[in-house]
């Protein structure tokens, strides 16, 4: 009912490279300005998205998952191609979705609501 919802993050980069599938650029890292909120890295487009006593920093960063810029955040990481980021997945094995505020109701919940027929 639903063949892409058993791909994996990795099959997915691994098809975009195959297919030369242009991708957009957040998906890949370089220097960002960011503030460090709740656990995950928040990218900063204005001044005023800061919440009193935040400071932003620069940090080589990039987006795993895309959403709205509460919800998303970003990780530190070097992957600035394709694939650099199909090597980044290969070398750990961690949820996209990890740093989606959504999930930190429960560790993998969106696996979880999966499972259960969610979606």
């Amino acid at each position: 009912m639903f063949p892409l919802s058993n791909w994996t993050e990795l099959d997915v980069w691994l098809y975009i490279h195959a297919e030369k599938i242009p991708i957009v650029p957040l998906y890949c890292a370089r220097e960002r300005e960011v503030v460090s909120r709740n656990g995950s890295i928040v990218l900063i487009y204005s001044k005023d998205q800061l919440l009193p006593g935040e400071k932003t920093e620069f940090v080589k960063c990039r987006m795993r998952s895309l959403g709205c810029t509460p919800c998303t955040g970003a990780i530190r990481s070097e992957a600035d191609s394709v694939p650099k980021i199909i090597e980044e997945m290969i070398s750990f094995r961690r949820s996209e979705r990890e740093n989606r505020a959504i999930d930190h109701d429960e560790e993998g919940s969106m696996e979880i609501k999966k499972r259960e027929g969610y979606f």
